[in-house]
């Protein structure tokens, strides 16, 4: 399976699980915990930038999708504020990396 492939199906996946609690997100938006276990509600059009898509990959690598837990991503509370605020503050242009 090619990487792009590979990456639609977990990001799917990630997707699916993220989308289980019984907490309340707003339409367009996802739920992603923390190294830490802080709830962070994101928006959507986060899954296209490159910095949350490596975020994905590593969380994918270290703790698998095959479980049902939450969708947690592998850095520390205080840097995953920083960079949702930092995507929430900066508009990005896909086609320049």
């Amino acid at each position: 399976m090619n990487k792009t492939k590979l990456s639609s199906v977990s990001l799917a996946n990630w997707l699916r699980i993220g989308a289980g609690g019984s907490r309340r997100r707003d339409k367009g938006h996802f739920v992603v915990y923390s190294k830490g276990g802080r709830r962070f509600v994101v928006p959507l059009k986060f899954l296209d930038h490159p910095i949350f898509q490596v975020l994905l990959e590593m969380a994918e690598e270290e703790l698998g999708t095959g479980s049902r837990a939450a969708l947690t991503v592998p850095c520390e509370d205080e840097l995953m504020m920083h960079l949702v605020s930092l995507l929430r503050t900066c508009t990005f242009d896909l086609g320049v990396i």
